[in-house]
């Protein structure tokens, strides 16, 4: 009879809930698992008299089975001390009674009993790796994929420099290199200057290691889009307008889709998220998804991580960065970042800081009551076209004209409206080659000291502002200006 169920359970569909029964190797317990005690060892009832609905019941999307195995390995003292086996929830009365009795005796019986098992040693050797991953500097949040390291020392760095005019120390002083080996795109943007036709082009992007049949990396640009291309079918979906909604405001989905490999032709249910800095549109299946259980000083339980493997919102939580930092903010993971993110900080800080005021004034959001984005006709005193409006409400990013900045310098002004800070944000964009994406390179400088408040040292004492191109003192007046002067007698 046992033999017959295992034969059966094999062949059915791994997606139903399934339930544990540990095994204490050391003392002989044996019970049916109905939660997790403070040092991370399974809490036990007995498997004969226990009920179904006292069970922990792990399945995809909820409670997912790699938490709790992962805060067993990451707190227990001896994580071979139990043994862990699996069975579907709905075989418990038939399987659980038998697998008991059996494991009074696991030698004896360890061929009927291996299909159940739980590798706990393969959990623990992936748990080491998530652990050295950890160890990186890394932004806010510390969630990873349990994918092997790129070995830099495999990078084909001769390629990608004579293809994109990137060299290795540019990715390691910029600290985009101890990211991009754990599989993550870079943090940032950087410049690339590939050459087609002759002719050497600017633009971009961020960057990943794509791996090579010969087992060698070399590199992914992930090249800056306008916008996201929503209305165009995405790896065999079609986004409706409520999803295009959300992930304008929020950046994520929120929800798991049928997505296809391209590749493989595989259909797997898939977070989606949008890149923030490049409009790029990305996903990754559920089965692939790791989430620790601590986010900043926020610990989370089995249910909540389950919550946020399903694309869910874990609301209002009280925020402490290790640097001190306190705010409210709403936990998504963000299939871009792979990582639990950080979203509408802004939304509750508006929310305080209207609750703070005097005399019932309206605080001044760029947001209506209903959260949607407030419609804009004119930006710096410069009228905007209905489309304009429509596709700024939208969250698209629309081109406002020609603008001088601040400092009277020509340029064209963009505005998209960012929905982390809730308010539009401002671009410049200087004047260019056709040819060239991006701000030309004469003209980096003057946007640089300009507008983005860095500087230049050998115009670091000149008053005025830098003129398009310009890298040195201009004139004898500015020459004195940047001359030091000498020690007082």
């Amino acid at each position: 009879m046992f033999n017959q169920i295992i034969l059966m359970e094999q062949n059915k569909e791994q997606q139903q809930p399934e339930v544990l029964i540990a095994r204490n190797n050391e003392t002989g317990q044996v019970g049916a698992v109905v939660g997790q005690n403070p040092d991370g060892t399974p809490k036990m009832a007995d498997v004969k008299s226990a009920k179904l609905s006292d069970l922990v019941k792990f399945s995809k999307g909820q409670n997912p089975l790699e938490a709790f195995m992962s805060n067993f390995i990451r707190q227990a003292k001896n994580p071979s001390l139990f043994g862990f086996f699996k069975i579907p929830e709905t075989e418990f009365d038939k399987i659980g009674p038998a697998m008991s009795d059996m494991l009074q005796d696991p030698v004896a019986n360890a061929d009927l009993l291996k299909p159940f098992e739980v590798d706990v040693k393969s959990m623990a050797k992936e748990q080491t790796v998530t652990e050295q991953h950890d160890q990186t500097p890394a932004k806010e949040t510390s969630t990873a994929i349990k994918m092997a390291p790129v070995n830099p020392d495999k990078v084909d760095w001769d390629t990608i420099e004579k293809q994109w005019g990137i060299k290795r120390d540019d990715l390691e002083k910029s600290g985009a290199l101890q990211q991009m080996v754990y599989n993550h795109k870079s943090p940032q943007l950087f410049t690339l200057r590939p050459e087609i036709g002759g002719e050497k082009f600017e633009a971009q992007a961020r960057l990943s290691f794509k791996s090579n049949p010969d087992g060698s990396f070399t590199l992914t640009p992930h090249f800056v889009k306008h916008e996201p291309q929503l209305d165009k079918t995405y790896k065999g979906y079609t986004f409706t307008d409520e999803d295009k909604t959300q992930l304008r405001k929020t950046g994520n989905l929120g929800r798991p889709v049928d997505l296809t490999d391209p590749k493989t032709g595989v259909v797997k249910k898939s977070l989606v998220s949008i890149d923030r800095l490049t409009n790029e549109i990305e996903s990754i299946p559920v089965d692939k998804i790791y989430i620790k259980n601590k986010v900043a000083n926020i610990e989370l339980d089995m249910k909540q991580i389950g919550i946020l493997k399903d694309g869910g919102i874990i609301r209002e939580q009280h925020i402490e960065l290790p640097n001190g930092r306190k705010f409210t903010a709403d936990l998504q993971y963000n299939a871009d970042k792979r990582d639990v993110v950080f979203v509408n900080s802004e939304q509750y800080r508006q929310k305080r800081e209207q609750s703070q005021e005097q005399g019932g004034q309206q605080y001044n959001s760029w947001l209506d009551k209903e959260g949607n984005i407030k419609n804009l006709t004119k930006w710096k005193g410069v009228p905007l076209s209905e489309t304009a409006q429509a596709d700024y409400r939208a969250g698209k990013q629309i081109m406002v004209g020609e603008i001088p900045d601040r400092n009277g310098n020509p340029c064209t002004v963009y505005i998209q409206f960012d929905p982390e800070k809730q308010r539009p944000k401002q671009t410049y964009v200087y004047p260019d080659k056709e040819k060239v994406v991006g701000i030309d390179s004469e003209s980096k400088t003057q946007y640089a000291v300009n507008n983005e408040g860095k500087t230049n040292e050998p115009t670091k004492v000149v008053k005025e502002p830098l003129q398009r191109g310009q890298t040195e003192p201009k004139n004898e007046e500015q020459k004195k200006q940047q001359k030091p002067k000498g020690p007082k007698l």
